[in-house]
């Protein structure tokens, strides 16, 4: 039995190893955003964000090796993330400073971009680990069936994408947001056009409004309409786009602010059939009504016509 553990585990561990080498080979320091949303890595140069993205590959690689050994099913997704975040924040500074940087799990806790990954742990974390090592899980089945039946080599890299850029987000937007003040941060981070106080505070107000609109907005809506918004890693750059997923369960669990969203879209789709119908309905009566009149008008006229060559 134990010979056999052993051979799942090789197997496994050669699976992931073999993703894992794929994404590396990804990235590069010309990765821009190609997407129609911001990322808070667009304030970073160049290698520094490749830097990044690697780092935050190799932790999860890594976590994800550590898990083979356990009950996967029993993993805690939402402790899972948020160690990834922590971990790969304080890898990134220490990477770029040279000595240990250590970061309190409370500035992880407060960022609004956390508590967003954790409410979405199950599809950014869970479905791909689980899926990688088990394959046709019913989780992924859950979530992608009928339209992705099965978890296709492509479509886990994808998936495994979306969750290196949505760390690496949450990464920088923590370091924008609790280490900005420090000037040498932004010195050895930033871009050039991001040094001066205005240009910064610009990017930080926008990603911040853009933050909050995701969380507020945009997640419930893609709840409602069953979609799921992803980024993919490309060698032209990184690109975001809209999938199917099934997260009903979720919708009965929104918070009082996201709830309002899906209300709203509830009233406008109750209010724009109405509109429709009221629309077709004056048509159709105005089209009766001027075909009445007309009518009417070319039989008198063609009776004058009539009586007038009769006398």
């Amino acid at each position: 039995m134990s010979t056999l553990n052993s051979s799942f585990s090789l197997i496994k561990r050669k699976k992931v190893n073999k993703l894992f080498t794929r994404l590396q080979s990804k990235l590069s320091p010309n990765l821009k955003n190609k997407g129609n949303f911001l990322l808070s890595t667009d304030i970073l140069r160049d290698d520094i964000k490749c830097d990044l993205l690697r780092i935050v590959v190799l932790n999860i690689e890594t976590k994800l090796l550590n898990l083979i050994k356990r009950d996967l099913n029993l993993f805690d997704d939402e402790t899972t993330i948020l160690e990834l975040v922590k971990l790969s924040t304080e890898d990134f500074l220490t990477n770029c400073y040279g000595s240990k940087v250590t970061i309190r799990s409370t500035i992880i806790l407060r960022s609004v971009y956390s508590q967003f990954l954790v409410e979405n742990s199950n599809i950014l974390l869970r479905v791909p680990f689980l899926e990688l090592l088990n394959s046709n899980t019913k989780v992924f089945q859950n979530t992608f069936d009928p339209i992705y039946t099965t978890a296709s080599d492509k479509f886990l890299e994808v998936l495994f994408d979306n969750l290196i850029i949505e760390i690496s987000n949450c990464v920088v937007q923590i370091i924008i947001s609790e280490f900005s003040i420090i000037n040498s941060v932004r010195q050895v981070l930033y871009r050039s056009n991001f040094l001066s106080s205005r240009n910064f505070d610009r990017f930080r107000n926008s990603l911040a409004w853009q933050t909050r609109l995701k969380y507020y907005v945009n997640y419930p809506k893609n709840l409602y309409n069953w979609q799921y918004g992803i980024w993919v890693i490309r060698s032209k750059g990184i690109y975001y786009r809209t999938i199917y997923a099934n997260r009903s369960d979720k919708l009965f669990n929104l918070e009082t602010r996201s709830l309002v969203t899906v209300t709203i879209i509830e009233i406008y789709d109750f209010l724009s059939s109405r509109v429709d119908e009221i629309l077709y309905l004056l048509g159709d009566s105005l089209r009766f009504a001027l075909g009445t009149t007309i009518g009417k008008f070319v039989g008198i006229f063609w009776r004058g016509i009539i009586e007038g060559l009769k006398t």
